[in-house]
């Protein structure tokens, strides 16, 4: 079965926050997920709103 992760958490003058990220990814793996794909969402003028993590 497939899961999904949606990662918002961002700096606070914009952007996705890698570190946060960096360490979700890290939790995810250490309970056993194999992340296939990450894919950015974005906004209507191309700013990054979300990360999309699947295993």
């Amino acid at each position: 079965m497939q899961k999904v992760v949606e990662f918002k958490k961002k700096r606070f003058f914009g952007g996705i926050d890698i570190d946060a990220l960096n360490q979700r990814v890290f939790e995810l793996g250490q309970a056993g997920w194999q992340v296939k794909t990450i894919t950015t969402t974005t906004g209507v003028y191309g700013q990054i709103t979300s990360v999309l993590i699947t295993n």
